[in-house]
């Protein structure tokens, strides 16, 4: 377990939910701003709806971890690694599959989302990691 204290933990991932959002919608408008290749629109479709379904578990994961709600951070970290899987397969298949719609699905922002996705993750599973040993001690009267 991390040595750091409950609220560096706590705000550390309140600030990288926060980046992430931010990121995921700038992605999103990239998408909508530059669709220009027929071609390429069902894998920008595919990533949109991966980028919504991600902002929608990352709002929930602001009030889980403001108010410490140990179900929704779980939801939020398997979301969370569900995405980065998603994201990084993305990336490999659409690096392999064409020089051209990799430069135009894998662009500055999906590379941005995709690490801090991955640092988010990260923090994530700490979080719930100190939320459920702060409840084991608290059945085991510690």
């Amino acid at each position: 377990m991390c040595g750091c204290r409950p609220l560096i933990i706590k705000i550390g991932l309140l600030l990288t939910i926060i980046l992430i959002i931010a990121v995921n919608i700038m992605e999103v408008i990239i998408y909508g701003v530059n669709s220009t290749v027929e071609e390429h629109q069902v894998a920008k479709n595919i990533n949109i709806v991966a980028c919504f379904i991600a902002l929608l578990g990352l709002s929930f994961g602001v009030y889980g971890t403001v108010m410490n709600i140990i179900f929704i951070i779980r939801v939020l970290m398997f979301i969370m690694i569900i995405f980065c899987l998603y994201k990084i397969v993305m990336w490999i298949v659409c690096k392999n599959l064409s020089p051209d719609l990799a430069a135009d699905v894998i662009n500055v922002w999906f590379q941005l989302n995709t690490c801090l996705s991955i640092i988010g993750s990260i923090m994530t599973v700490i979080f719930c990691m100190y939320l459920h040993e702060q409840t084991r001690e608290f059945r085991l009267g510690y």
